[in-house]
């Protein structure tokens, strides 16, 4: 009876290398993406700054949502109701607007500011030999 390790004839599989891909894949993007991450100082202050303006843009949006609640439960007809409603979906309409075109501005500076440290990461990790090359040999 073969054992896990080894096939039916009794040499030890190759299967376990499989699991192995993933690891390497990774291994090999580690030095580029940390170099990327460390030269990227004022991208990672940009991506702070936006997502603190979209979590003040959400908890905005979620005191709307809750003063619709509030105006629904006023609502006496089905007129009532339809106003609420529309007039709830054109003011969220026109704040996501208003929020996507406050935020490509600082969304552009930070995906250039990345472009530019991963340009520099990848030179200086074509430069190195990649340490599971190493450690393959």
């Amino acid at each position: 009876m073969a054992g896990r390790h080894e096939t039916s004839n009794g040499n030890t599989s190759d299967s376990w290398k499989v699991f192995l891909a993933p690891a390497l894949a990774m291994s090999a993007l580690n030095p580029f993406l940390a170099a990327t991450l460390k030269g990227n100082a004022q991208a990672q202050e940009g991506l702070r700054t936006i997502a603190s303006r979209w979590q003040g843009f959400v908890a905005s949006r979620l005191q709307e949502d809750i003063a619709l609640m509030h105006r629904l439960t006023g609502c006496r007809s089905p007129n009532e109701i339809l106003g609420a409603y529309a007039d709830f979906w054109h003011k969220a309409g026109e704040d996501y607007g208003k929020e996507v075109t406050t935020l490509t501005k600082p969304m552009t500076g930070v995906t250039s500011k990345m472009v530019v440290g991963s340009q520099a990461a990848a030179g200086e990790v074509s430069v190195d030999e990649w340490h599971w090359q190493r450690a393959a040999a």
